[in-house]
Protein backbone atom coordinates (compact mmCIF):
# COMPACT_ATOMS: atom_id res chain seq x y z
CA UNK A 1 0.00 0.00 0.00
CA UNK A 2 1.48 3.36 -1.02
CA UNK A 3 1.64 5.88 1.75
CA UNK A 4 1.38 9.63 1.42
CA UNK A 5 4.46 11.61 2.50
CA UNK A 6 4.22 13.42 5.82
CA UNK A 7 5.09 17.09 6.00
CA UNK A 8 5.08 19.63 8.80
CA UNK A 9 1.79 21.09 7.53
CA UNK A 10 -0.05 17.83 6.82
CA UNK A 11 -2.53 16.35 9.24
CA UNK A 12 -1.09 13.27 10.95
CA UNK A 13 -3.54 10.48 11.65
CA UNK A 14 -2.68 8.73 14.92
CA UNK A 15 -4.23 5.66 16.55
CA UNK A 16 -3.92 4.78 20.24
CA UNK A 17 -4.50 1.10 20.94
CA UNK A 18 -6.14 0.35 24.28
CA UNK A 19 -5.51 -2.77 26.33
CA UNK A 20 -8.89 -4.25 25.39
CA UNK A 21 -8.10 -3.74 21.68
CA UNK A 22 -4.92 -5.77 22.09
CA UNK A 23 -6.88 -8.56 23.76
CA UNK A 24 -9.61 -8.47 21.09
CA UNK A 25 -7.06 -8.87 18.29
CA UNK A 26 -5.51 -12.08 19.68
CA UNK A 27 -3.89 -14.23 18.42
CA UNK A 28 -2.36 -11.33 16.50
CA UNK A 29 0.45 -9.64 18.43
CA UNK A 30 0.58 -5.95 19.28
CA UNK A 31 3.13 -5.39 16.50
CA UNK A 32 0.90 -7.12 13.96
CA UNK A 33 -2.07 -5.08 15.16
CA UNK A 34 -0.07 -1.87 14.67
CA UNK A 35 0.86 -2.97 11.12
CA UNK A 36 -2.81 -3.66 10.41
CA UNK A 37 -3.74 -0.17 11.60
CA UNK A 38 -1.09 1.35 9.34
CA UNK A 39 -2.49 -0.68 6.45
CA UNK A 40 -5.88 0.79 7.30
CA UNK A 41 -4.51 4.30 6.79
CA UNK A 42 -3.14 5.50 10.14
CA UNK A 43 0.23 7.21 9.96
CA UNK A 44 1.35 6.30 13.48
CA UNK A 45 0.17 3.88 16.15
CA UNK A 46 0.92 4.28 19.87
CA UNK A 47 0.14 1.99 22.81
CA UNK A 48 -2.06 3.20 25.65
CA UNK A 49 0.62 1.83 27.99
CA UNK A 50 2.38 5.16 27.50
CA UNK A 51 -0.43 6.70 29.47
CA UNK A 52 0.00 4.00 32.13
CA UNK A 53 3.61 5.11 32.53
CA UNK A 54 2.68 8.78 32.84
CA UNK A 55 -0.07 8.14 35.37
CA UNK A 56 2.09 5.78 37.44
CA UNK A 57 4.95 8.29 37.55
CA UNK A 58 2.60 11.03 38.73
CA UNK A 59 1.17 8.69 41.37
CA UNK A 60 4.63 8.01 42.77
CA UNK A 61 5.26 11.75 43.08
CA UNK A 62 2.06 12.12 45.06
CA UNK A 63 2.81 9.17 47.35
CA UNK A 64 6.25 10.57 48.11
CA UNK A 65 4.58 13.73 49.46
CA UNK A 66 2.02 11.80 51.56
CA UNK A 67 4.04 9.08 53.25
CA UNK A 68 2.16 6.87 55.68
CA UNK A 69 -1.35 7.84 54.55
CA UNK A 70 -3.61 5.44 52.62
CA UNK A 71 -4.64 6.34 49.08
CA UNK A 72 -7.12 4.93 46.56
CA UNK A 73 -5.85 4.90 42.98
CA UNK A 74 -8.45 6.47 40.68
CA UNK A 75 -7.36 6.79 37.05
CA UNK A 76 -10.61 5.54 35.53
CA UNK A 77 -13.96 7.34 35.33
CA UNK A 78 -15.71 4.11 36.33
CA UNK A 79 -13.69 3.93 39.54
CA UNK A 80 -14.50 7.54 40.42
CA UNK A 81 -18.18 7.04 39.64
CA UNK A 82 -18.42 3.90 41.77
CA UNK A 83 -16.61 5.32 44.78
CA UNK A 84 -18.66 8.54 44.77
CA UNK A 85 -22.00 6.91 43.97
CA UNK A 86 -23.14 6.82 47.60
CA UNK A 87 -21.54 10.10 48.69
CA UNK A 88 -18.22 11.86 49.03
CA UNK A 89 -16.93 10.07 52.14
CA UNK A 90 -13.99 8.54 50.25
CA UNK A 91 -12.96 11.73 48.45
CA UNK A 92 -10.16 12.66 50.91
CA UNK A 93 -8.31 9.43 50.09
CA UNK A 94 -8.90 9.35 46.32
CA UNK A 95 -5.86 9.91 44.10
CA UNK A 96 -7.60 11.21 40.97
CA UNK A 97 -5.63 11.23 37.71
CA UNK A 98 -6.55 11.13 34.01
CA UNK A 99 -7.14 7.75 32.42
CA UNK A 100 -4.22 6.24 30.46
CA UNK A 101 -5.77 6.84 26.99
CA UNK A 102 -6.26 10.54 27.78
CA UNK A 103 -2.73 10.80 29.20
CA UNK A 104 -1.33 9.16 26.06
CA UNK A 105 -3.24 11.54 23.81
CA UNK A 106 -2.03 14.58 25.77
CA UNK A 107 1.55 13.35 25.58
CA UNK A 108 1.30 12.79 21.81
CA UNK A 109 -0.11 16.27 21.25
CA UNK A 110 2.63 17.81 23.36
CA UNK A 111 5.25 15.83 21.41
CA UNK A 112 3.82 16.97 18.05
CA UNK A 113 3.92 20.58 19.17
CA UNK A 114 2.39 22.91 16.59
CA UNK A 115 1.84 20.17 14.05
CA UNK A 116 -1.76 19.17 13.44
CA UNK A 117 -2.70 15.69 14.54
CA UNK A 118 -5.95 13.70 14.54
CA UNK A 119 -6.04 11.14 17.35
CA UNK A 120 -8.31 8.07 17.33
CA UNK A 121 -8.54 5.90 20.41
CA UNK A 122 -9.42 2.23 19.97
CA UNK A 123 -10.95 0.86 23.16
CA UNK A 124 -13.90 0.94 25.56
CA UNK A 125 -12.53 3.37 28.16
CA UNK A 126 -15.03 6.18 28.92
CA UNK A 127 -12.08 8.61 29.03
CA UNK A 128 -12.26 8.75 25.23
CA UNK A 129 -14.53 11.75 25.79
CA UNK A 130 -11.42 13.74 26.77
CA UNK A 131 -10.82 16.85 24.65
CA UNK A 132 -7.42 15.53 23.57
CA UNK A 133 -9.05 12.62 21.68
CA UNK A 134 -10.77 13.36 18.36
CA UNK A 135 -12.49 10.03 17.67
CA UNK A 136 -13.05 6.63 19.23
CA UNK A 137 -13.52 3.12 17.87
CA UNK A 138 -14.49 0.12 19.92
CA UNK A 139 -12.36 -2.96 19.23
CA UNK A 140 -15.18 -4.76 17.41
CA UNK A 141 -15.55 -1.85 14.97
CA UNK A 142 -11.82 -1.87 14.23
CA UNK A 143 -11.88 -5.60 13.50
CA UNK A 144 -14.89 -5.05 11.25
CA UNK A 145 -12.94 -2.45 9.27
CA UNK A 146 -10.10 -4.94 8.89
CA UNK A 147 -12.57 -7.47 7.48
CA UNK A 148 -14.02 -4.94 5.01
CA UNK A 149 -10.54 -4.14 3.70
CA UNK A 150 -9.44 -7.80 3.71
CA UNK A 151 -6.72 -7.04 6.28
CA UNK A 152 -5.78 -10.04 8.40
CA UNK A 153 -3.94 -8.83 11.48
CA UNK A 154 -2.44 -12.23 12.26
CA UNK A 155 -0.75 -12.25 8.83
CA UNK A 156 0.99 -8.90 9.27
CA UNK A 157 4.76 -8.68 9.90
CA UNK A 158 5.93 -9.31 13.43
CA UNK A 159 8.73 -6.74 13.23
CA UNK A 160 9.04 -3.08 12.24
CA UNK A 161 11.41 -2.44 9.35
CA UNK A 162 10.83 0.92 7.71
CA UNK A 163 9.53 2.87 10.72
CA UNK A 164 10.81 3.56 14.20
CA UNK A 165 8.48 1.63 16.51
CA UNK A 166 7.20 3.14 19.77
CA UNK A 167 8.66 1.60 22.89
CA UNK A 168 5.97 -0.66 24.36
CA UNK A 169 7.97 -1.61 27.46
CA UNK A 170 6.97 -0.60 30.97
CA UNK A 171 9.09 0.84 33.72
CA UNK A 172 6.77 2.32 36.37
CA UNK A 173 3.35 0.84 35.71
CA UNK A 174 1.00 -2.09 35.52
CA UNK A 175 -1.96 -2.23 33.07
CA UNK A 176 -4.39 0.46 34.16
CA UNK A 177 -1.70 2.91 35.30
CA UNK A 178 -1.17 1.81 38.91
CA UNK A 179 2.53 1.83 39.92
CA UNK A 180 4.20 -1.52 40.36
CA UNK A 181 4.80 -2.80 43.88
CA UNK A 182 8.56 -2.56 43.38
CA UNK A 183 8.48 1.16 42.63
CA UNK A 184 6.06 1.82 45.48
CA UNK A 185 8.36 0.04 47.91
CA UNK A 186 11.37 1.90 46.50
CA UNK A 187 9.78 5.19 47.50
CA UNK A 188 8.43 3.95 50.85
CA UNK A 189 9.38 0.43 52.01
CA UNK A 190 6.46 0.44 54.45
CA UNK A 191 3.81 1.09 51.79
CA UNK A 192 2.23 -1.83 49.92
CA UNK A 193 0.14 -2.17 46.79
CA UNK A 194 -3.25 -3.79 47.40
CA UNK A 195 -5.34 -4.95 44.44
CA UNK A 196 -8.91 -5.58 45.59
CA UNK A 197 -11.16 -8.05 43.80
CA UNK A 198 -14.48 -9.77 44.43
CA UNK A 199 -17.99 -8.59 45.20
CA UNK A 200 -17.13 -7.36 48.73
CA UNK A 201 -14.30 -5.08 47.69
CA UNK A 202 -16.05 -2.01 49.13
CA UNK A 203 -16.13 -3.61 52.57
CA UNK A 204 -12.43 -4.41 52.38
CA UNK A 205 -11.71 -0.90 51.15
CA UNK A 206 -13.54 0.66 54.09
CA UNK A 207 -11.69 -1.56 56.56
CA UNK A 208 -8.28 -0.59 55.20
CA UNK A 209 -9.09 3.11 55.24
CA UNK A 210 -10.54 2.87 58.73
CA UNK A 211 -7.39 1.26 60.10
CA UNK A 212 -5.18 3.80 58.28
CA UNK A 213 -3.09 1.15 56.55
CA UNK A 214 -0.08 2.48 54.67
CA UNK A 215 -1.22 1.17 51.27
CA UNK A 216 -2.09 2.23 47.75
CA UNK A 217 -5.41 0.55 46.97
CA UNK A 218 -6.34 -0.39 43.40
CA UNK A 219 -10.02 -1.19 42.71
CA UNK A 220 -9.81 -0.99 38.91
CA UNK A 221 -10.56 -4.66 38.27
CA UNK A 222 -13.85 -5.05 40.22
CA UNK A 223 -15.15 -1.72 38.90
CA UNK A 224 -14.72 -2.79 35.27
CA UNK A 225 -11.71 -0.74 34.13
CA UNK A 226 -10.98 -1.71 30.52
CA UNK A 227 -7.41 -0.39 30.65
CA UNK A 228 -6.55 -2.64 33.59
CA UNK A 229 -8.05 -5.76 32.03
CA UNK A 230 -11.40 -6.04 33.80
CA UNK A 231 -11.93 -9.60 32.55
CA UNK A 232 -10.71 -12.09 35.12
CA UNK A 233 -7.02 -12.80 34.51
CA UNK A 234 -6.74 -10.26 31.70
CA UNK A 235 -4.19 -8.10 33.54
CA UNK A 236 -1.81 -11.04 33.82
CA UNK A 237 -2.41 -11.82 30.13
CA UNK A 238 -1.52 -8.28 29.12
CA UNK A 239 1.70 -8.38 31.13
CA UNK A 240 2.63 -11.71 29.53
CA UNK A 241 2.13 -10.28 26.02
CA UNK A 242 4.38 -7.27 26.63
CA UNK A 243 8.16 -7.05 26.23
CA UNK A 244 10.40 -7.36 29.31
CA UNK A 245 10.34 -4.39 31.65
CA UNK A 246 12.66 -1.49 30.89
CA UNK A 247 15.54 -0.55 33.17
CA UNK A 248 14.88 3.19 32.88
CA UNK A 249 11.91 5.49 32.09
CA UNK A 250 10.84 5.21 28.45
CA UNK A 251 9.13 8.62 28.12
CA UNK A 252 10.51 12.12 28.30
CA UNK A 253 8.16 14.18 30.47
CA UNK A 254 10.07 17.44 29.99
CA UNK A 255 7.58 18.54 27.31
CA UNK A 256 5.19 19.73 30.01
CA UNK A 257 2.33 17.30 29.39
CA UNK A 258 -0.77 18.21 31.40
CA UNK A 259 -1.85 15.42 33.77
CA UNK A 260 -4.64 17.30 35.51
CA UNK A 261 -7.86 15.45 36.18
CA UNK A 262 -10.27 15.63 33.22
CA UNK A 263 -13.49 17.66 33.58
CA UNK A 264 -15.64 14.51 33.82
CA UNK A 265 -13.83 13.51 37.01
CA UNK A 266 -13.99 17.01 38.41
CA UNK A 267 -17.76 16.99 37.85
CA UNK A 268 -17.99 13.81 39.90
CA UNK A 269 -16.43 15.73 42.79
CA UNK A 270 -18.75 18.73 42.45
CA UNK A 271 -20.38 18.14 45.85
CA UNK A 272 -17.17 19.22 47.54
CA UNK A 273 -17.73 22.83 46.55
CA UNK A 274 -21.38 22.99 47.65
CA UNK A 275 -22.36 24.54 50.97
CA UNK A 276 -20.27 26.00 53.73
CA UNK A 277 -19.72 22.95 55.92
CA UNK A 278 -16.51 23.15 57.89
CA UNK A 279 -15.95 19.45 58.40
CA UNK A 280 -12.83 18.34 56.54
CA UNK A 281 -11.08 15.03 55.99
CA UNK A 282 -10.52 12.61 58.80
CA UNK A 283 -7.34 13.11 60.85
CA UNK A 284 -4.31 11.86 58.95
CA UNK A 285 -6.10 11.61 55.61
CA UNK A 286 -4.29 13.10 52.59
CA UNK A 287 -5.96 15.83 50.53
CA UNK A 288 -7.65 14.95 47.27
CA UNK A 289 -5.13 15.02 44.43
CA UNK A 290 -4.66 16.81 42.11
CA UNK A 291 -7.60 19.11 42.79
CA UNK A 292 -6.82 22.50 44.35
CA UNK A 293 -7.77 23.12 48.00
CA UNK A 294 -11.46 23.75 48.46
CA UNK A 295 -14.07 23.80 51.17
CA UNK A 296 -15.55 20.40 51.88
CA UNK A 297 -19.15 19.56 52.66
CA UNK A 298 -19.90 18.33 56.17
CA UNK A 299 -20.32 14.60 55.64
CA UNK A 300 -22.23 12.35 58.07
CA UNK A 301 -19.97 10.00 59.96
CA UNK A 302 -20.54 7.16 62.40
CA UNK A 303 -18.19 7.04 65.38
CA UNK A 304 -17.78 3.63 66.96
CA UNK A 305 -14.92 4.25 69.39
CA UNK A 306 -12.57 7.14 70.15
CA UNK A 307 -10.27 7.81 67.24
CA UNK A 308 -12.17 5.73 64.66
CA UNK A 309 -14.61 7.04 62.08
CA UNK A 310 -16.55 4.86 59.67
CA UNK A 311 -18.15 6.44 56.58
CA UNK A 312 -21.90 6.07 56.86
CA UNK A 313 -22.07 4.74 53.33
CA UNK A 314 -20.25 1.58 54.46
CA UNK A 315 -21.98 1.07 57.80
CA UNK A 316 -24.61 -1.19 56.25
CA UNK A 317 -21.94 -3.30 54.53
CA UNK A 318 -20.02 -3.73 57.79
CA UNK A 319 -23.20 -4.65 59.70
CA UNK A 320 -24.12 -7.24 57.07
CA UNK A 321 -20.66 -8.80 57.25
CA UNK A 322 -20.89 -8.94 61.05
CA UNK A 323 -24.29 -10.64 60.92
CA UNK A 324 -22.93 -13.27 58.57
CA UNK A 325 -20.19 -14.13 61.07
CA UNK A 326 -22.57 -14.53 64.03
CA UNK A 327 -24.88 -17.45 64.80
CA UNK A 328 -28.60 -17.01 64.08
CA UNK A 329 -29.13 -15.74 67.62
CA UNK A 330 -27.02 -14.63 70.55
CA UNK A 331 -27.85 -17.67 72.71
CA UNK A 332 -25.23 -19.94 71.16
CA UNK A 333 -25.37 -22.52 68.40
CA UNK A 334 -28.75 -23.71 67.23
CA UNK A 335 -29.97 -26.96 68.82
CA UNK A 336 -32.87 -29.20 67.91
CA UNK A 337 -35.15 -30.97 70.36
CA UNK A 338 -38.50 -32.73 70.26
CA UNK A 339 -39.57 -31.10 73.54
CA UNK A 340 -41.88 -28.11 73.12
CA UNK A 341 -40.18 -24.83 73.82
CA UNK A 342 -41.54 -23.02 76.85
CA UNK A 343 -43.15 -19.60 76.36
CA UNK A 344 -40.58 -18.09 78.73
CA UNK A 345 -37.69 -19.22 76.54
CA UNK A 346 -39.48 -17.84 73.52
CA UNK A 347 -39.90 -14.51 75.27
CA UNK A 348 -36.19 -14.36 76.06
CA UNK A 349 -35.41 -14.58 72.35
CA UNK A 350 -37.68 -11.67 71.48
CA UNK A 351 -36.42 -8.08 71.58
CA UNK A 352 -37.27 -6.40 74.86
CA UNK A 353 -39.73 -4.00 73.25
CA UNK A 354 -41.68 -6.93 71.72
CA UNK A 355 -42.06 -8.96 74.89
CA UNK A 356 -45.51 -9.13 76.44
CA UNK A 357 -47.03 -10.76 79.49
CA UNK A 358 -46.14 -14.47 79.50
CA UNK A 359 -48.57 -16.90 81.17
CA UNK A 360 -46.93 -20.26 81.95
CA UNK A 361 -48.91 -23.19 80.57
CA UNK A 362 -46.91 -25.94 82.26
CA UNK A 363 -48.88 -29.00 83.48
CA UNK A 364 -46.47 -29.70 86.35
CA UNK A 365 -47.81 -29.12 89.88
CA UNK A 366 -46.84 -25.88 91.55
CA UNK A 367 -43.79 -26.21 93.76
CA UNK A 368 -43.88 -24.97 97.35
CA UNK A 369 -41.98 -21.77 97.85
CA UNK A 370 -39.53 -22.11 100.78
CA UNK A 371 -39.92 -19.58 103.58
CA UNK A 372 -37.51 -16.67 103.81
CA UNK A 373 -34.79 -16.59 106.48
CA UNK A 374 -35.92 -16.04 110.04
CA UNK A 375 -34.67 -12.50 110.19
CA UNK A 376 -36.90 -11.58 107.27
CA UNK A 377 -39.94 -13.60 108.39
CA UNK A 378 -43.09 -11.66 109.37
CA UNK A 379 -45.15 -12.35 112.49
CA UNK A 380 -48.63 -11.91 111.11
CA UNK A 381 -50.72 -14.92 110.26
CA UNK A 382 -51.91 -13.50 106.96
CA UNK A 383 -48.40 -12.91 105.66
CA UNK A 384 -47.35 -16.40 106.76
CA UNK A 385 -50.22 -17.88 104.77
CA UNK A 386 -49.10 -15.91 101.74
CA UNK A 387 -45.71 -17.55 101.98
CA UNK A 388 -47.43 -20.91 101.63
CA UNK A 389 -46.13 -22.51 104.83
CA UNK A 390 -49.49 -22.90 106.60
CA UNK A 391 -47.74 -22.42 109.97
CA UNK A 392 -47.76 -19.57 112.40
Amino acid sequence: MSRRPLTESSLASVAILGADAVLAALPATSVQLAHACRALGYDMVFPASWGDELVAQESLRYLADHAGAPAVFCACPRVVQRLTQAGMELAPWMLVLPAPPAATARYVRAAFGERKVHITYVGECPAAADASIDARLDPASLLAQFAERAIVAAQQPELFESVLPPDRRRYYSLPGGVPSAEHIAAGDPRRALVELEGADYLVDLAQRLLTRQNVLIDVALPTGCACAGATRGARATLVALEPPRAHAPILDTSNGVDLGAPPSMLDAMALQTIGTGAAGPAPGAPPLHPLPPRRAVARPMVRQRPGSVVPRAFTAHRALAARRERTPDDLGPATFSTRPRSPLATAQRLPEQERGVIIPLSTEPARTVPPPPAKLRTNTADETQVLGTGKR
